[in-house]
């Protein structure tokens, strides 16, 4: 294959397959949550400044009196959620993420925490946070132990200054050392880190050696990921990259991180703790997603605020978001038929779960996976996926093309929902 870096999907469909949709009340769909695994996830779209790769809904250069402001609308949108949300409802898990969400001060933060609690009745005990190393404070992580915070993921990218500046992250390496320190010294249940490779100038040797100073820290967890170049970024059409080298830098990284002990959940998520092993299947969970540039899944609606990448862009959306009256209206997203259910099902789990369940699969849409998408079938037969009795899941060397075996699972609608988009969307400011 010329590219197996096609696509990362982390979830199906993909947000700029999304569009407008009219008529729909939250009312009208909340009493699923009811019996259902439901996350919590606050956005927060704020930044020092904007990596070089990143494609992602966030600002940079605002004001505390607008982040304030910005918490504010939180605060207003989760009020208006809260009067729907029927009793039996609740969330398992918290996630802030972002944008980098210690950016926020530490009152700041407080009340995020706080809305979630009070005003969206969260009582569960499992809550994330992204970080980033410079803004990884003593202060900051204990607040966030004080909350309860089990799980703290950082992005380190690398410990190259070089590597970092190609990237254009603001943070150099004494500043990772330094916020490593901080949350081994807290003594989260799980921190993670995560690296970035496939960078500028980066090689194989100084791929590895940064591996091995993240895990002198012994994370519970590490994410690596390969560098995307994407429309809009800062790195596009700066950069060529050329995937044959990316792919031995994945397969050198991978081997390390296995040697040291680590096991390989999915092509970018090794873990320490053998229980993570013990997962269930994925794709049907719901999530509430408060803020604005996070996106929320109740069953078959997935719906967000509109998408966008460049400043202007996103600060118009974030300003429409903030004066907004009505937060239970829905007019951007997208409704799935039953046939992208199954496709959702199938793309997550087979690339960041257990394995395709044979016989859950039978029960949910009445029909084999096999039969529904015969690629499955031909990746078991190329030594790509292994499919028994029981489950179908991808080898090891599956595990290492899920960027393109995944994108190959995407219906023609939704592909052609993206090409338009990619066609017709002016980055700057949509």
């Amino acid at each position: 294959m010329d590219n197996p870096y096609v696509q990362y999907m982390y979830s199906y469909p993909h947000k700029t397959a999304y569009g407008p949709l009219s008529g729909i009340r939250l009312e009208d769909y909340i009493q699923r949550l009811v019996g259902a695994q439901n996350s919590l996830y606050f956005h927060i779209p704020f930044c020092q400044s904007k990596c070089g790769y990143c494609n992602l809904f966030s600002v940079t250069g605002q004001s505390d009196e607008f982040m304030s402001a910005y918490v504010d609308a939180m605060e207003r949108q989760a009020e208006q959620l809260r009067t729907i949300i029927p009793e039996g409802a609740d969330f398992s898990d918290l996630t802030l993420g972002g944008g980098t969400p210690l950016l926020l001060s530490e009152k700041q933060l407080q009340r995020v925490f706080s809305i979630a609690r009070d005003r969206m009745g969260f009582e569960g005990e499992t809550i994330i946070v992204e970080t980033s190393p410079a803004q990884t404070t003593e202060e900051k992580a204990a607040l966030l132990k004080e909350n309860g915070v089990i799980r703290v993921s950082m992005g380190v990218q690398s410990f190259d200054d070089a590597e970092l500046r190609a990237l254009n992250r603001c943070h150099r390496p004494e500043q990772v050392h330094r916020a490593a320190r901080i949350l081994k010294k807290n003594k989260f249940p799980c921190i993670n880190l995560d690296l970035i490779y496939g960078i500028p100038g980066q090689t194989v040797e100084s791929l590895l050696d940064s591996a091995r100073q993240a895990a002198a820290y012994e994370p519970e967890e590490m994410f690596v990921y390969p560098l995307y170049i994407k429309k809009g970024t800062f790195l596009a059409q700066k950069v060529t990259l050329n995937p044959e080298a990316v792919y031995e830098m994945y397969q050198e990284l991978r081997d390390f991180l296995k040697a040291r002990g680590y096991k390989q959940l999915s092509m970018r998520r090794f873990v320490k703790d053998p229980n993570s092993l013990n997962r269930g299947s994925c794709g049907f969970e719901n999530t509430i997603s408060i803020g604005c540039g996070g996106r929320s899944y109740i069953e078959d609606l997935h719906f967000s605020t509109p998408f966008a990448v460049g400043q202007r862009g996103c600060v118009d959306i974030l300003q429409q978001y903030m004066e907004k009256k009505d937060f239970l209206e829905v007019t951007h997203g997208y409704l799935l038929s039953e046939e992208e259910m199954r496709r959702r099902y199938v793309i997550k789990n087979i690339l960041f779960c257990c394995g395709i369940d044979k016989d859950e699969y039978r029960s949910r849409f009445g029909s084999e996976p096999e039969g529904d998408y015969p690629l499955l079938t031909e990746w078991s037969r190329s030594g790509m996926a292994v499919a028994d009795s029981a489950k179908i899941y991808l080898t090891e060397r599956g595990i290492s093309l899920s960027d393109f075996l995944g994108p190959a699972l995407m219906s023609e609608e939704v592909r052609k929902k993206m090409e338009k988009a990619a066609r017709t969307t002016e980055w700057g400011r949509a």
